[in-house]
């Protein structure tokens, strides 16, 4: 009764109340594949949100608002909020072209390049070193000396020890930005399950390497959105008495 005596009020006024209004869609590449982890930021309310693996989102936003669409390796997207309770956009983000630019090499490094700094001058050698090819002229000329080298038990090493080494390397970065201290203000994880969360969600290098700061937080929230819905726990440890069976031959 009291709510149909509000509207009558309004009514007589020629006042209609305020319409709350929600901007929906799909976030796509230019090739029409729906873009997952898109933040989308009403600038005007300082609202974010981040679009989900389809590429679907939401977010709060009134006629004028200025919105903006960001995500790793594309160009940014803004546009204002139009006019309606319920609008639906498609919007389609184009993928940078990233071309090499000069390196000013500064003193200020931090602790991860000084320690990759002298990681690399440690293992040059052997980093240095190339399994030797019959199609290359170099040191062996031989096509029979060139395939025992490529079979060489040393020659393997060395190649399976670049490879970890640069998988390494990019671990070790992804480590100075995804870092348990970060996980555990933004979502509160601690002990086993916070070791249970990252080791299911572990982060790209790629994405670690070109991620904002913002980009970061935002993609560890999204994550632990979907771990709180089907989270993942560490299996229990091994019995002391299970595990010195399994040693003994």
């Amino acid at each position: 009764m009291l709510l149909r005596y509000c509207l009558l009020f309004f009514m007589l006024l020629g006042i209609t109340p305020a319409i709350a209004q929600s901007l929906d869609g799909v976030v796509a590449d230019n090739d029409g594949s729906p873009l997952p982890a898109v933040i989308v930021v009403n600038k005007t309310k300082n609202l974010s949100t981040m679009a989900d693996v389809d590429g679907k989102f939401s977010i709060k936003a009134d006629k004028g608002d200025d919105i903006e669409f960001t995500y790793v390796g594309y160009y940014p997207v803004s546009f204002q909020m139009p006019e309606g309770a319920n609008v639906f956009r498609r919007v389609n983000l184009k993928k940078k072209l990233y071309t090499l630019e000069e390196v000013e090499i500064r003193p200020d490094w931090t602790p991860y390049q000084l320690d990759s700094i002298a990681r690399s001058k440690r293992y040059a050698l052997d980093l240095s070193r190339k399994r030797a090819s019959s199609t290359v002229m170099g040191s062996i000329f031989s096509p029979a000396s060139a395939l025992a080298e490529q079979f060489n038990k040393k020659s393997k090493q060395r190649t399976r020890f670049q490879e970890n080494f640069k998988k390494w390397e990019g671990q070790k970065f992804v480590d100075t930005r995804y870092t348990p201290e970060e996980v555990t203000a933004l979502t509160g994880l601690t002990g086993d399950t916070l070791a249970a969360f990252m080791n299911a969600y572990p982060m790209p290098y790629d994405y670690a390497r070109a991620a904002t700061d913002l980009e970061i937080k935002m993609w560890i929230k999204y994550n632990y959105r979907q771990w709180k819905q089907k989270p993942v726990t560490l299996p229990p440890p091994i019995p002391k008495e299970t595990a010195d069976t399994l040693k003994k031959p």
